[in-house]
């Protein structure tokens, strides 16, 4: 009871410092809204291709907004964290008493509650731009789950990142670590059209088979032969990655 407590405190105090600076928020929303205007627009008629999966190409391109957007919530998260750590707030909260993993647990609440909020806006989004969800409220209601799921998973990334280098330089430019984690995959063109070594490092990109989960339930409503490999991935990833980084968290603070 008292780990929760302690833990809601800390989420409170990330929350007001976030909120405190709306400019991240905008930004997200800006960069969604842009994707979906100059990639939707000049890219719609790639519909038209043989075996192009949706008929909508603004539909097609939500899972990957969406997702995209979570994956580089993570290098977000590092930046979050590192602050702390160089203001000497991280050093005063591991020296009261408090339960060190709340601190961790509040720092991935703030996390979540990031992606959710971006999540949310670019479903908003979305649907100004007359994309319809094929699954329905429940389908809409599954995505924001997963993908915030999938936010708190890319979060863990960001957090081990400043764990380990709290350096300033390796942690404003972690963005590029997650750049082929978003782009080596089927953001723009489905599977069956690629080729080469693309088609191939898509094949290996665990992001990929999230996105499609997602796409699917857009585009295709309840299709599971699409969505299951993405659950069975999303699940994995974050039980790997949240360990991972608890294991990271108590090494860095023992």
């Amino acid at each position: 009871m008292a780990l929760l407590r302690q833990t809601f405190f800390i989420y409170l105090r990330n929350l007001k410092t976030w909120t405190a600076q709306p400019a991240t928020l905008l930004t997200a929303i800006a960069s969604s809204a842009f994707m979906f205007i100059f990639f939707g627009a000049p890219l719609g008629k790639l519909t038209l291709l043989p075996g192009f999966p949706a008929d909508s190409y603004q539909a097609y391109l939500t899972g990957m907004v969406l997702v995209m957007t979570v994956v580089f919530s993570g290098s977000d998260m590092a930046m979050v964290l590192l602050t702390d750590i160089l203001s000497g707030y991280f050093d005063k909260l591991l020296l009261s008493p408090v339960n060190r993993l709340a601190i961790l647990l509040g720092t991935l609440a703030i996390g979540a509650t990031r992606a959710l909020a971006q999540v949310v806006v670019i479903i908003l989004i979305a649907l100004a731009f007359g994309v319809r969800f094929e699954a329905g409220l429940l389908g809409v209601i599954a995505i924001v789950v997963a993908t915030t799921t999938f936010g708190v998973a890319m979060s863990c990334i960001g957090l081990v990142l400043a764990l380990r280098t709290k350096s300033v330089q390796v942690t404003m430019n972690s963005w590029l670590l997650f750049m082929p984690l978003a782009f080596l995959t089927t953001a723009f063109m489905p599977k069956e059209l690629l080729s080469g070594w693309f088609e191939v490092a898509v094949r290996f990109n665990p992001v990929d088979y999230v996105m499609s989960a997602v796409r699917a339930v857009i585009i295709e409503g309840w299709v599971w032969s699409a969505i299951l490999p993405g659950v069975w991935v999303l699940v994995g990833m974050t039980a790997v990655l949240l360990s991972f980084t608890t294991w990271q968290y108590r090494r860095a603070t023992a």
